[in-house]
């Protein structure tokens, strides 16, 4: 009986959170959206020693055993930025959005400083397999592979080291748009104007040497920009990048909305919608207009921001676009047009009725237009500013 007793009690220890304050060092934002380092407490610990929660493990990499609050300054640097953060994001979810799915989720591994890269099968590829940085990812649970001895896995969020490379190196390592690229369309149709032109002059026997060398100019210089434009980018963009992820607090707050939309959204797919909706939830947490910018120290790439002011292209669907500020932008401006009293349980309510491969144009914008018919306030109205909304972003 008493070996029962001390049985349960072990039990009820490990099972609980631990009840004292620890804090530590972490990267936080002060008043003024900058980068700081200072202490913080970390809530819901069930280690004294580690960085274990009830909703967290921050681990090394491969390990499943929690870095441990004697490891380095380093790794203990972003095991507490991570861990602070990403309760914080957890707790935003919860208490603000009330998501019965967050509520319910098992305890997530958080891993830092893992360059592999991720497997369904196998969990992890193998280390020399097109090695990571610079980025972070959510990723859906698996069974395992039993032949391989590799386990089953729950859901995880992975955060890469940073690395210093060269913009000519990137190789898929971040979301980088070509400027040509996005410049395609605009070419193509002024090309097609022009030549519309020379046509409907010559038909109705208006042409003029004068009128056919301005449309030929006009297209010359058009061409001469589209080809010139990533040469032009590269010479007056910076030159090298880096990205510690694990060590801004908008990137945590954006990969756990991930794992947080992930009941409808498949965490396997990187689409314009579904980053763009987590970039969203991560402004909210973050309270600001503004993602993954004026902190140096940890991020040389670009951040984001809502008021760019972007007019929708049918590029913007594509993969390659998923990182844009264009649906991060569009979704905020939508929640003012609701109304800040809903906006953020609005958007949430809208992802019900989203799935995975969705398109910006259609399926993003039918969502707003009928959860706004459920639950704003003055549903026409509402509606009618919302399409003045996306007549403005040429939707």
């Amino acid at each position: 009986m008493k070996t029962l007793f001390s049985t349960i009690i072990i039990l009820l220890q490990f099972s609980s959170v631990y009840s004292a304050e620890i804090k530590k060092r972490a990267v936080v934002r002060d008043d003024n959206f900058n980068a700081k380092i200072e202490e913080v407490a970390l809530p819901n610990l069930t280690s004294d020693n580690s960085y274990e929660g009830k909703f967290f493990k921050i681990v090394n990499g491969k390990n499943n055993n929690a870095i441990r609050f004697d490891d380095s300054e380093d790794l203990q640097l972003k095991a507490a930025t991570t861990y602070y953060h990403i309760n914080k994001a957890r707790k935003f979810f919860t208490d603000v959005v009330k998501s019965k799915y967050v509520q319910d989720l098992p305890q997530i591994i958080v891993r830092v400083d893992l360059i592999n890269v991720f497997n369904e099968v196998g969990h992890f590829a193998n280390e020399n397999l097109d090695p990571q940085f610079n980025n972070a990812l959510t990723i859906p649970a698996g069974n395992g592979y039993g032949p391989k001895n590799v386990k089953p896995w729950g859901m995880e969020v992975w955060f890469r080291p940073s690395k210093e490379i060269n913009i000519k190196d990137f190789k898929g390592a971040v979301d980088l748009v070509s400027v040509k690229g996005s410049l395609k369309d605009f070419r193509n149709q002024s090309h097609m104007v022009n030549f519309q032109t020379y046509i409907t002059d010559l038909l109705q026997g208006t042409a003029t040497g004068a009128n056919n060398l301005r449309l030929v100019e006009s297209s010359i210089m058009i061409e001469a920009i589209y080809q010139s434009s990533d040469l032009a980018a590269e010479f007056f963009s910076r030159k090298i990048y880096r990205l510690d992820a694990a060590l801004v607090p908008e990137i945590i707050y954006h990969e756990f909305s991930h794992a947080a939309l992930s009941d409808h959204l498949e965490l396997s797919h990187s689409t314009p919608v579904n980053e763009g909706l987590a970039d969203y939830f991560a402004g909210k947490i973050a309270n600001s207009k503004k993602l993954a910018m004026k902190i140096k120290d940890y991020n040389l790439f670009n951040g984001k921001q809502v008021k760019k002011k972007q007019q929708y292209q049918m590029a913007f669907e594509r993969g390659e676009y998923a990182n844009t500020d264009f649906v991060f932008g569009l979704l905020w401006n939508v929640g003012e047009t609701v109304g800040t009293d809903i906006e953020t349980n609005f958007i949430y309510r809208m992802t019900w009725g989203l799935s995975t491969n969705v398109s910006i144009r259609d399926d993003l914008i039918n969502a707003t237009l009928l959860t706004c018919k459920d639950v704003c306030k003055s549903p026409l109205n509402d509606r009618i500013k919302l399409y003045k909304l996306y007549y403005s972003k040429n939707l």
